[in-house]
């Protein structure tokens, strides 16, 4: 989800910039889609580290627990401190030695409003799901037990109807 809304953030972003550099429509357009492919998978690697410390700071709460607002606070704050540091590394493990703050504070800037719009954004969608399709685990995996077995539900669950009633009897 990340990497698809960072792509579309920035290839729309940088069709913008180009066109500012009075380029014309078509090569800016393309320039757009290269650059958002590019920050498409940046976001994908974003997408990756905040999902793994959502997992450990919202462990066992559920989404209306959850203020979007500060969910969104959060994915900025992550965002904007991975994303150069991945810059950084990346330039480290290649040889460049670190990147110049000014050649990255543009990449801070962007990275923390994708990240923070990416969150806020899908938390807001999950919540509005979970509001408008109220559904407990048990319900949920019910629901996909009898959608996996298709026509032949009814008779699996007569089996184990039966089975249960066999051992009764025992």
């Amino acid at each position: 989800m990340w990497g698809a809304v960072w792509g579309a953030l920035g290839s729309a972003v940088a069709t913008v910039f180009r066109l500012n550099d009075r380029i014309p429509f078509p090569g800016a357009l393309l320039d757009g889609i290269g650059m958002g492919i590019r920050i498409g998978v940046a976001g994908a690697l974003t997408g990756a580290a905040f999902a793994t410390f959502i997992s450990i700071a919202y462990r066992g709460k559920s989404l209306r627990e959850i203020s979007w607002l500060k969910f969104g606070i959060g994915g900025a704050i992550l965002a904007g401190a991975f994303v150069p540091a991945w810059m950084e590394t990346m330039s480290l493990m290649t040889g460049g030695g670190l990147v110049p703050f000014n050649l990255i504070n543009g990449d801070i800037v962007l990275s923390t409003l994708f990240g923070g719009i990416t969150a806020a954004g899908t938390m807001i969608l999950a919540q509005h799901d979970e509001a408008k399709n109220p559904e407990t685990v048990e319900g949920l995996l019910e629901r996909m037990e009898t959608q996996s077995l298709g026509a032949g539900a009814g008779e699996y669950r007569d089996t184990r109807i039966q089975s249960r009633e066999a051992r009764d009897r025992i």
